[in-house]
């Protein structure tokens, strides 16, 4: 018989912390009582750690890319492979508390119209909160990010990639992470997007909460310099990909030579990740194409139902 949920723990280089995230996810995953699996997907690693995860969790399935994919393309193969109802996603740098993926399964469980759970994770060392409720809004046509420390459970526009739950034959079925967000970030933001425009909801739990070590695979593989350029150019990609209103693309296009003429001024990192985003048009145009059949609620209807949700990130701050 089919498990309940699978747990996938995408894995590159993570010796120093993995086992401290499998032994954690074991006994989190034992406290739920229901069938489950944990995978641990390793893209390409060369320092044993696969290999350490085998000897002492036989329990623990670990499959195994042959070549380094990244992120994306390894929760991609994961969930493919997973044989669970649900998916549960967490960073091999992550650290879940006992009751953690209890709190990210019940509600998939008790309500058929949730596509996916958000957990909140908080830093290990001070217990600062390292992600928490996200949304976002069109403020004089510039997309912002927003945050709220929310103490109950409620709406969210965006799960975590990295501690979340989600349906995993609707994850597959609305394309998975997407490619263009390789190396990664904001691919969790995009399907969480494309969930609420297909007509799912989601939710922010904060009580499914996890310590996060700050120690992740991404940093080191390709530093900051890198990171903060794939960020800019991810944030560009999200918009286009995902923006159907005219209304919302009018807007962004009227903010858009403001905003390159800062770019130009202030950091040649923004202006070089918007031309990076703009060679990817023609895989847009494909993309966007192929999702128009999903679509079922406006850009306007998910604005409005995030409106006043929290406050903005400082880095959209002017």
């Amino acid at each position: 018989m089919a498990p309940c949920f699978s747990v996938i723990i995408p894995n590159w280089n993570g010796g120093s912390f993995l086992g401290r995230c499998v032994a954690a996810t074991v006994l989190s995953a034992r406290m739920t009582k229901l069938d489950h699996e944990i995978i641990v997907m390793d893209d390409a690693s060369s320092d044993g750690s696969a290999d350490e995860i085998e000897q002492r969790w036989p329990e623990v399935s670990v499959e195994r890319n042959v070549v380094n994919m990244g992120f994306g393309a390894t929760v991609n193969r994961a969930a493919q492979i997973a044989r669970g109802e649900f998916i549960v996603l967490l960073n091999n740098d992550l650290i879940p508390r006992e009751g953690m993926l209890s709190e990210l399964i019940e509600p998939l469980l008790n309500s058929s119209d949730l596509f996916g759970v958000s957990g909140k994770t908080v830093e290990w060392y001070t217990s600062t909160p390292n992600h928490v409720n996200m949304g976002g809004r069109l403020v004089d046509g510039r997309f912002v990010l927003c945050y709220e420390d929310s103490k109950a459970a409620g709406p969210t526009m965006f799960l975590q990639g990295g501690s979340c739950a989600m349906r995993r034959n609707e994850f597959l079925r609305l394309g998975g992470f997407h490619h263009l967000f390789a190396p990664g970030y904001w691919e969790d933001y995009d399907i969480s997007y494309l969930a609420l425009k297909a007509g799912w909801r989601l939710l922010y739990n904060p009580r499914a909460l996890g310590s996060h070590l700050g120690q992740g695979s991404m940093l080191r593989a390709y530093g900051h310099r890198r990171l903060s350029h794939v960020r800019k150019r991810n944030y560009f990609l999200f918009q286009w990909l995902n923006f159907t209103d005219r209304a919302s693309i009018e807007s962004t296009c009227r903010r858009l030579p403001k905003d390159l003429s800062m770019a130009c001024r202030q950091s040649w990192i923004d202006f070089r990740a918007f031309c990076a985003a703009t060679r990817r048009l023609t895989d847009i145009e494909k993309e966007r194409a192929r999702r128009a059949p999903l679509i079922q609620r406006s850009d306007s209807e998910i604005f409005h139902e995030f409106a006043h949700h929290g406050e903005l990130c400082p880095e959209y701050e002017d």
